[in-house]
C-alpha cells in the first residue's frame, strides 16, 4: 500500500468516526450544574438531547466529593478501542477515572487513564446509563503488527 493510499483510509476512518461519534455531547456539564437543572440535559454534536436520570446523578453524587462535585464533567466518555480487543475502553479525564475507580473499587494511578473491560463497562452502564456515552477510536498512528505485540489480556486485572 503506498503513502497517499494510507492517508486516504486514514481521512475515510477520520470522518467514519465523526459520524459514529455524532451522539458525544458539544459541552459536558459538571455534575453541580446537573444537578441543579430540571431536566438535566447536554445538547449533542448531532443536535438532540441527552437527559440524564436525576436519580443517577444522586447516586453518583455519594461517591464524589465536593471539589469533584465542580469537576467532574458529565457525561463521562469512556473511549471504546475495538483495534484493541472486544469491550476494551478507557476514560483519559482524571477526575472522572479517579471517580469510576471509586465506584468499582479498583487501584488507580493518579492522572493517568483508566482501562475498563467489558466486566466493568457492564457494571457502569447497569447503574448509570445516562451518565456514561460511548466513543469509537482507533489508533490509526500504529500498523497491525504493532497492536499484535499489546495484547490486552482477557481476563479482568
Amino acid at each position: 500500500m503506498s503513502i497517499g493510499d494510507a492517508e486516504k483510509i486514514e481521512k475515510l476512518l477520520e470522518f467514519e468516526l465523526r459520524i459514529v461519534n455524532k451522539h458525544l455531547p458539544l459541552r459536558r456539564l459538571t455534575l453541580r450544574e446537573l444537578l441543579d437543572m430540571n431536566p438535566p440535559h447536554v445538547i449533542l454534536r448531532d443536535g438532540t438531547i441527552h437527559i440524564f436520570k436525576k436519580s443517577e446523578l444522586a447516586k453518583l453524587r455519594q461517591y464524589v466529593n465536593d471539589e469533584e462535585l465542580e469537576k467532574l464533567l458529565l457525561p463521562i466518555i469512556v473511549i471504546l478501542r475495538p483495534d484493541l480487543g472486544e469491550g476494551v475502553g478507557y476514560v483519559e479525564d482524571p477526575v472522572a477515572a479517579k471517580i469510576i475507580a471509586r465506584l468499582l473499587d479498583m487501584e488507580y494511578v493518579g492522572n493517568s487513564r483508566l482501562a475498563l473491560y467489558k466486566p466493568h463497562i457492564a457494571v457502569l452502564r447497569r447503574h448509570f446509563d445516562t451518565v456514561f456515552q460511548f466513543a469509537m477510536a482507533i489508533d490509526t498512528t500504529s500498523s497491525f503488527e504493532e497492536h499484535a505485540h499489546h495484547a490486552i489480556p482477557k481476563e479482568m486485572p
